[in-house]
Protein backbone atom coordinates (compact mmCIF):
# COMPACT_ATOMS: atom_id res chain seq x y z
CA UNK A 1 0.00 0.00 0.00
CA UNK A 2 1.18 3.58 -0.89
CA UNK A 3 2.37 4.68 2.42
CA UNK A 4 2.72 8.42 1.96
CA UNK A 5 -1.41 8.84 0.62
CA UNK A 6 -2.70 12.06 3.00
CA UNK A 7 -6.15 11.04 4.98
CA UNK A 8 -7.82 14.03 2.69
CA UNK A 9 -7.05 12.16 -0.08
CA UNK A 10 -9.34 9.18 0.97
CA UNK A 11 -11.42 10.61 3.52
CA UNK A 12 -14.96 10.77 3.11
CA UNK A 13 -16.23 14.74 3.55
CA UNK A 14 -19.67 13.92 3.85
CA UNK A 15 -20.08 13.23 7.85
CA UNK A 16 -23.51 12.31 9.64
CA UNK A 17 -23.53 13.91 12.86
CA UNK A 18 -25.66 14.63 15.55
CA UNK A 19 -25.57 16.74 18.85
CA UNK A 20 -25.21 14.61 21.55
CA UNK A 21 -28.44 15.56 22.95
CA UNK A 22 -30.39 13.88 20.16
CA UNK A 23 -31.86 11.24 20.82
CA UNK A 24 -30.91 7.09 19.51
CA UNK A 25 -33.87 6.88 17.57
CA UNK A 26 -33.32 9.90 15.88
CA UNK A 27 -29.62 8.84 14.97
CA UNK A 28 -30.73 5.89 14.37
CA UNK A 29 -33.00 7.62 11.31
CA UNK A 30 -30.15 9.86 10.12
CA UNK A 31 -28.13 6.78 9.93
CA UNK A 32 -30.77 4.91 7.24
CA UNK A 33 -31.23 7.94 5.73
CA UNK A 34 -27.56 8.29 4.41
CA UNK A 35 -27.02 4.84 4.57
CA UNK A 36 -23.98 4.88 7.63
CA UNK A 37 -23.40 2.52 10.12
CA UNK A 38 -22.29 5.80 12.49
CA UNK A 39 -22.38 9.23 13.78
CA UNK A 40 -20.24 11.43 14.82
CA UNK A 41 -21.48 13.02 18.08
CA UNK A 42 -21.00 17.06 18.28
CA UNK A 43 -21.14 19.05 21.28
CA UNK A 44 -21.51 22.74 19.92
CA UNK A 45 -20.10 21.81 16.71
CA UNK A 46 -16.63 19.88 18.38
CA UNK A 47 -16.71 16.25 17.49
CA UNK A 48 -16.78 14.28 21.06
CA UNK A 49 -17.78 10.71 20.16
CA UNK A 50 -19.16 8.89 17.86
CA UNK A 51 -22.16 5.84 18.02
CA UNK A 52 -22.07 2.88 15.77
CA UNK A 53 -25.03 0.18 14.98
CA UNK A 54 -22.74 -1.90 16.87
CA UNK A 55 -22.98 0.50 19.94
CA UNK A 56 -26.90 0.87 19.18
CA UNK A 57 -27.32 -3.15 19.61
CA UNK A 58 -25.12 -3.70 22.38
CA UNK A 59 -26.33 -0.97 24.45
CA UNK A 60 -29.87 -0.90 23.43
CA UNK A 61 -31.67 -3.45 21.37
CA UNK A 62 -29.81 -6.38 23.28
CA UNK A 63 -31.19 -5.05 26.97
CA UNK A 64 -34.62 -4.54 25.14
CA UNK A 65 -34.24 -0.29 25.48
CA UNK A 66 -35.92 1.71 23.91
CA UNK A 67 -33.87 4.08 21.31
CA UNK A 68 -36.24 6.97 21.80
CA UNK A 69 -35.61 7.30 25.59
CA UNK A 70 -31.56 7.37 25.47
CA UNK A 71 -29.34 10.20 24.34
CA UNK A 72 -26.48 9.93 22.07
CA UNK A 73 -24.66 10.91 25.11
CA UNK A 74 -25.53 8.16 26.77
CA UNK A 75 -24.28 5.25 24.91
CA UNK A 76 -21.29 7.43 22.69
CA UNK A 77 -17.78 6.35 22.65
CA UNK A 78 -16.15 8.93 24.44
CA UNK A 79 -12.47 9.82 24.32
CA UNK A 80 -12.59 10.07 20.29
CA UNK A 81 -9.28 8.90 18.27
CA UNK A 82 -9.10 11.72 15.76
CA UNK A 83 -6.48 12.28 12.90
CA UNK A 84 -5.57 14.88 10.69
CA UNK A 85 -6.09 15.81 7.20
CA UNK A 86 -2.80 15.54 7.01
CA UNK A 87 -1.63 12.31 8.64
CA UNK A 88 -0.30 9.44 6.28
CA UNK A 89 -2.63 6.90 5.18
CA UNK A 90 -0.61 3.68 6.74
CA UNK A 91 0.10 5.45 9.63
CA UNK A 92 -3.74 5.48 10.47
CA UNK A 93 -4.44 1.88 9.17
CA UNK A 94 -1.88 1.39 11.92
CA UNK A 95 -3.51 2.93 14.83
CA UNK A 96 -6.97 1.95 13.84
CA UNK A 97 -5.36 -1.44 13.93
CA UNK A 98 -3.79 -1.43 17.38
CA UNK A 99 -7.10 0.25 18.93
CA UNK A 100 -9.15 -2.40 16.89
CA UNK A 101 -11.44 0.66 15.64
CA UNK A 102 -13.22 0.85 12.30
CA UNK A 103 -13.28 4.56 11.71
CA UNK A 104 -11.83 7.55 12.91
CA UNK A 105 -13.17 11.12 12.37
CA UNK A 106 -10.60 13.54 10.75
CA UNK A 107 -10.56 16.69 12.57
CA UNK A 108 -8.85 20.28 11.04
CA UNK A 109 -8.40 23.46 13.18
CA UNK A 110 -11.05 21.86 15.62
CA UNK A 111 -13.25 21.28 12.85
CA UNK A 112 -14.80 17.51 11.61
CA UNK A 113 -13.64 17.76 8.06
CA UNK A 114 -14.11 14.13 7.14
CA UNK A 115 -14.10 10.12 8.34
CA UNK A 116 -11.53 7.50 7.54
CA UNK A 117 -13.12 3.85 7.69
CA UNK A 118 -11.60 0.74 7.37
CA UNK A 119 -13.07 -0.12 4.18
CA UNK A 120 -11.86 3.09 2.48
CA UNK A 121 -8.39 2.32 3.23
CA UNK A 122 -9.01 -1.21 2.40
CA UNK A 123 -10.42 -0.27 -0.92
CA UNK A 124 -7.26 1.74 -1.73
CA UNK A 125 -4.93 -0.84 -0.64
CA UNK A 126 -6.75 -3.12 -2.93
CA UNK A 127 -6.84 -0.45 -5.79
CA UNK A 128 -2.57 -0.03 -5.01
CA UNK A 129 -2.24 -3.94 -5.32
CA UNK A 130 -4.47 -4.18 -8.70
CA UNK A 131 -1.60 -1.53 -9.67
CA UNK A 132 1.39 -3.08 -8.97
CA UNK A 133 0.00 -6.18 -10.20
CA UNK A 134 -0.51 -4.96 -13.55
CA UNK A 135 3.00 -3.07 -13.51
CA UNK A 136 4.67 -6.61 -12.64
CA UNK A 137 3.24 -8.36 -15.34
CA UNK A 138 3.75 -5.68 -17.63
CA UNK A 139 7.27 -5.61 -16.54
CA UNK A 140 8.09 -9.58 -16.85
CA UNK A 141 6.17 -9.50 -20.37
CA UNK A 142 8.87 -7.30 -21.60
CA UNK A 143 11.75 -9.15 -19.87
CA UNK A 144 10.95 -12.17 -21.33
CA UNK A 145 9.87 -10.72 -24.66
CA UNK A 146 13.44 -8.98 -24.87
CA UNK A 147 15.27 -12.26 -23.31
CA UNK A 148 13.54 -14.04 -26.53
CA UNK A 149 13.29 -11.66 -29.19
CA UNK A 150 15.41 -8.71 -29.06
CA UNK A 151 15.65 -7.41 -32.89
CA UNK A 152 12.79 -9.65 -34.15
CA UNK A 153 9.21 -8.00 -35.21
CA UNK A 154 6.20 -8.06 -32.93
CA UNK A 155 3.87 -6.50 -34.98
CA UNK A 156 1.39 -2.98 -35.05
CA UNK A 157 1.25 -0.44 -32.59
CA UNK A 158 2.56 2.66 -31.08
CA UNK A 159 6.49 3.07 -30.96
CA UNK A 160 7.68 4.04 -27.99
CA UNK A 161 10.56 6.09 -29.14
CA UNK A 162 8.62 8.98 -31.83
CA UNK A 163 4.85 7.91 -30.51
CA UNK A 164 4.11 7.33 -34.63
CA UNK A 165 1.92 4.06 -35.34
CA UNK A 166 3.82 1.45 -36.95
CA UNK A 167 2.55 -1.98 -39.10
CA UNK A 168 6.06 -3.50 -37.77
CA UNK A 169 7.28 -3.17 -34.25
CA UNK A 170 10.50 -4.05 -33.19
CA UNK A 171 11.97 -5.02 -29.49
CA UNK A 172 14.97 -2.60 -29.51
CA UNK A 173 16.81 -1.22 -26.31
CA UNK A 174 13.53 -2.81 -23.93
CA UNK A 175 11.48 -0.72 -25.77
CA UNK A 176 9.16 -1.41 -28.63
CA UNK A 177 9.75 0.59 -31.64
CA UNK A 178 9.13 1.59 -35.12
CA UNK A 179 12.14 0.38 -37.53
CA UNK A 180 13.12 4.68 -38.25
CA UNK A 181 13.61 4.42 -34.61
CA UNK A 182 15.64 1.40 -34.16
CA UNK A 183 17.98 2.21 -36.87
CA UNK A 184 18.46 5.83 -35.04
CA UNK A 185 19.17 4.12 -31.48
CA UNK A 186 21.58 1.56 -33.31
CA UNK A 187 23.80 4.26 -34.79
CA UNK A 188 23.70 6.42 -31.77
CA UNK A 189 24.98 3.28 -30.15
CA UNK A 190 28.18 2.98 -31.96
Amino acid sequence: METDIPLRDVMVREVVKGDRDLTVMEAAKLMKKYDVDSIVVLNNDEPVGIVTQGDIIRELVSKDITPSTVKLKDIMTRNLITASPNDRLSDIAKKMATEKIRKIPVIEDGKLVGIVADVDIISVSAEMNTILEELIEMNVEREILGKESEGEGMGQGICEKCGSFSNDLVLSGGMMVCETCKEEMEMGAE
